[in-house]
C-alpha cells in the first residue's frame, strides 16, 4: 500500500518531522524563532540550519500537528517558509 505524502514524514507513532527552506538568517534570529516555535503546544524540538543555503527549518512534532500552524507562526513572526518535507 502506497502512502500519502502527509504520512511519509511520520517517522514513529509518536513523531512527526517537518522540514522548510526560510529566510532566518542570523543566529539571533534563529535562536528567537525556534523559542517561540517550542512554546507551541505539540512541537518537540525545532532546528535551523544557517549553512544550507535554503536555510533549513526543522521542525519535530505530534504526528497530528499540521504544517500551516508552523507556516503561519513563521508569517507572525515576519519569516517566509515553504514546506519541502
Amino acid at each position: 500500500m502506497q502512502q500519502s505524502m502527509k504520512e511519509k514524514n511520520i517517522i514513529s507513532e509518536n513523531l512527526k518531522v517537518l522540514v522548510f527552506s526560510s529566510d532566518i538568517n542570523t543566529r539571533i534570529k534563529a535562536n528567537r524563532t525556534k523559542k517561540e516555535l517550542m512554546a507551541l503546544d505539540g512541537v518537540y524540538r525545532a532546528d535551523v540550519d544557517l549553512d544550507d543555503p535554503d536555510k533549513v527549518l526543522r521542525i519535530e512534532c505530534h504526528p497530528q500537528y499540521e504544517a500551516a500552524l508552523i507556516e503561519e507562526k513563521m508569517t507572525k513572526l515576519g519569516f517566509r517558509s515553504d514546506r519541502l518535507i
